[in-house]
């Protein structure tokens, strides 16, 4: 059974300024609700004004499936199917699965913007410009209504003290003039979702590389988000390194809890971030994953709960553009499923974020 709507306002990991990570999630099933919340804010109000302009264009030859719909790609083909990047096996929709992002008598911004309103939890996995863009630049938006900005404390004191800091952006904080409020997660302890009562979320601190000066520890980090009706859980990940990298348990830690504590079925997708493919250098991720990384992680998975992962949905997200002849989406999704068989993990459904769509988890 589904529970989760999964909407990627953003997938882009760079280093291009448009579309960088954003992901919008719902209960499952509850058109008209304003039952929402983001994860990281890369991307934001724009991306909503673009998902309405494009139902509206689209709204009279709807079709049942998008799977035929076109990608902007700019590789070696100026566009690819969208089938080239997603399974088959999942349900993906066109855009926000909402009956509220149809516009009647308002226009486009005006039913944008009331949109970006009933958003009122951001979950933030670190504070690097790419997640957290927009939440800076749409923050003159928000209304009365207010918005919470929810992290571990190493995100929420970077995000007062580096942007919202009176010299790179307004304190709109000690100004009360916007009502954004912060409020500061702890590690592995469980938080009860406001804005969807029957969520919990929990915060797993992970390793993201080391600063260039002084060689200090970077994090970020992976939220379990679980279903209290259902006990379904989805797994969102900011950026990170595998602990093969970082010489820590961090991952580990994830895949132990989760193999303790939540039954595989259970487990309705892993939203991970894969920069790169395999040929880059372990030098030159900084923090990040690439293909091969990835599969080794989750082999780690597979140990812990000691079976394949069939039926396991993973959605890579996060990907560089990289100077290549193909799309650097399409390389790291057949590295992956190869990597995958070849390490007997099991038939995992791969597929990759794309901006401006749904997937029913």
């Amino acid at each position: 059974m589904s529970t989760f709507e999964f909407t990627v306002l953003g997938a882009s990991g760079g280093p291009s300024e448009g579309g960088t990570q954003s992901m919008l999630l719902r209960e499952h099933g509850t058109l008209g609700s304003e039952k929402w919340i983001c994860v990281d804010a890369g991307s934001g109000l724009h991306q909503l004004m673009s998902m309405l302009a494009k139902k509206q264009r689209l709204a009279a030859n709807e079709r049942d499936s998008c799977m035929g719909d076109r990608i902007e790609s700019l590789y070696r083909n100026m566009e690819e199917p969208l089938s080239a990047f997603i399974d088959r096996r999942l349900h993906v929709l066109r855009g926000l699965n909402s009956s509220e992002l149809l516009v009647s008598e308002d226009n486009i911004i005006c039913a944008a913007l009331k949109m970006f309103n009933k958003i009122r939890e951001y979950y933030i996995t670190h504070p690097h410009l790419d997640h957290v863009a927009a939440l800076v630049i749409n923050s003159p938006a928000v209304k009365a209504e207010g918005k919470t900005i929810l992290g571990l404390k190493s995100t929420v004191d970077a995000l007062k003290e580096h942007l919202f800091n009176d010299v790179i952006w307004p304190d709109l904080l000690a100004e009360k003039s916007t009502p954004l409020d912060f409020n500061v997660l702890r590690e592995l302890k469980v938080h009860k979702c406001v804005s969807v009562p029957n969520w919990s979320i929990l915060p797993f601190p992970v390793s993201h590389g080391q600063t260039v000066v002084g060689r200090v520890p970077n994090f970020s980090t992976v939220y379990l988000i679980k279903d209290q009706r259902t006990d379904n859980c989805l797994l969102v990940c900011g950026d990170l390194e595998s602990d093969l990298i970082s010489g820590k348990p961090y991952l580990s830690n994830v895949w132990n809890y989760l193999s303790e504590n939540i039954p595989f079925n259970r487990i309705t997708g892993i939203v991970m971030e894969c920069s790169s493919p395999s040929s880059t250098e372990k030098a030159h991720l900084y923090g990040h994953m690439s293909s091969r990384y990835v599969v080794h992680e989750l082999k780690q998975l597979s140990k812990a709960y000691d079976r394949p992962l069939d039926g396991l949905k993973v959605i890579i997200i996060h990907v560089k553009m990289e100077p290549q002849e193909i799309d650097p989406r399409l390389t790291i999704l057949e590295e992956l499923r190869s990597l995958a068989s070849m390490a007997g993990i099991g038939d995992i459904i791969f597929s990759i974020a794309i901006q401006g769509y749904t997937f029913i988890l």
